[in-house]
């Protein structure tokens, strides 16, 4: 068994998406393997073969103004070339979120829709989103009787989505079927981290 994660973090080993990420290796132990997204990824082909190779995908990333970072959002890009192939097909995702006070839960949302439009699917109760203002009320309230803020996500609820995943990437694969789509180029060579991206998508402008 095997689980990618993916730490999207805008700064990479540090902050707080760096804190989940490598809490969610901690908790998966020699079953995770950590791609950091702002670090110097290697090439399109290793990273191909890297998401082939696992069973289940963990995806980590802050809250930008209402969207997942930018070496997510590049991520994305590039392996869109890869939808409905072995790298994604059939795959259990989870989504683990940080942000100050809004826009976590959207993001995580979207996130899910991605991935599934890649190929993967999304476990029960897959999904933690941890804020700095929810981790405020639950210092304010810690101790109290009848704890209004019991239910708002906080770290250890990681553990219940890295639980669910690794269950779900137990499952067997070969039911699925995917939809007719158009297979995009998948380039040879590095990972084209900045610049132009064109992975030979239709043009109709």
């Amino acid at each position: 068994m095997k689980i990618l994660v993916l730490n999207g973090s805008l700064r990479g080993n540090t902050g707080n998406s760096a804190v989940l990420a490598n809490h969610a290796v901690t908790l998966l132990g020699q079953q995770a393997t950590m791609l950091t997204l702002s670090d110097q990824l290697p090439g399109i082909r290793e990273v191909y073969d890297l998401l082939a190779s696992c069973d289940g995908i963990l995806v980590v990333s802050g809250v930008y103004w209402n969207n997942w970072s930018s070496p997510l959002q590049r991520f994305i890009e590039v392996v869109s070339a890869f939808e409905n192939t072995p790298a994604f097909f059939g795959k259990p995702v989870a989504c683990a979120v940080s942000m100050d006070s809004v826009g976590g839960i959207e993001v995580a949302a979207r996130l899910h829709a991605v991935f599934s439009g890649l190929g993967c699917w999304s476990p029960p109760c897959a999904t933690v989103v941890v804020s700095r203002t929810g981790q405020e009320a639950i210092a304010a309230s810690a101790g109290m009787d009848d704890d209004p803020n019991e239910d708002v996500w906080r770290m250890d609820d990681l553990s219940i989505v890295v639980h669910n995943l690794v269950t779900a990437a137990a499952m067997p694969r070969d039911n699925w079927k995917a939809w007719p789509h158009s297979a995009l180029h998948i380039p040879d060579g590095p990972w084209p981290a900045n610049g132009a991206l064109d992975l030979e998508s239709p043009k109709f402008l």
